[in-house]
């Protein structure tokens, strides 16, 4: 990422903390990799549940087309009653297992060894202070924090009741938001500890504050 923004190798290592280089650091890709590959596994297994619902949601929508505008000559003919009782007597119990079968267990397990090799606090907190300290002294050219991280950025100044750069920060995560598509704003809402309105409601807080100041 640094490379992409033309920051010569020396120059990032001597503005960086040792542990941000450190082989423990390199082991964290190694770990978002496997996070990647957990979640892509546990996404087929619902891709392969989601194809046989569509397949059987086409089937009845055709079967309940051929009803047509006249259920009682449909249902006239026994062989349609039964069909469609049967339907109902099993179908439904069957999907419901289906529906209550945990299909994530076994990545819950794998992802929960895992979890025990996350980044200590200590080391976020440290990565955080460390942009921070680069965001204030450097030109960043092109790059730009994600909403959700500027948003870190922000409650971290506002717990260190450094509000003027709180409100900096929550105007950046707000106009992060603002640029989201709706598939990005759905998985937002998934990663994202806090809602949109929280967000809002802390910003005039925070605006409230530095305009009293």
């Amino acid at each position: 990422m640094w490379n992409a923004l033309g920051f010569p190798a020396l120059l990032v290592a001597l503005i960086f903390p040792k542990w941000i280089h450190s082989t423990r650091m390199k082991g964290y890709i190694d770990l978002d990799t496997r996070f990647k590959t957990q979640l892509k596994g546990y996404s087929e297994d619902l891709q392969d549940h989601i194809i046989t619902l569509n397949s059987y949601i086409e089937e009845r929508k055709s079967e309940l087309e051929y009803v047509g505008k006249d259920p009682e000559v449909y249902l006239g003919n026994p062989l349609n009653s039964f069909s469609l009782l049967h339907h109902l007597h099993f179908d439904w119990q069957a999907w419901r297992k289906l529906m209550e079968k945990p299909l994530a267990t076994e990545y819950i397990s794998e992802i929960e060894e895992i979890l025990d090799e996350i980044p200590t606090k200590d080391e976020y907190t440290n990565s955080m202070k460390g942009a921070l300290d680069f965001h204030k002294n450097e030109t960043l050219g092109n790059f730009e924090f994600s909403a959700l991280e500027s948003l870190q950025f922000a409650l971290h100044t506002y717990d260190k009741k450094n509000y003027k750069d709180a409100e900096n920060w929550l105007n950046l995560t707000i106009n992060g938001y603002k640029k989201l598509s709706l598939q990005e704003k759905e998985l937002y809402e998934v990663l994202n500890p806090v809602n949109e309105s929280q967000v809002e409601d802390l910003y005039t807080k925070v605006k409230g504050i530095t305009n009293g100041a």
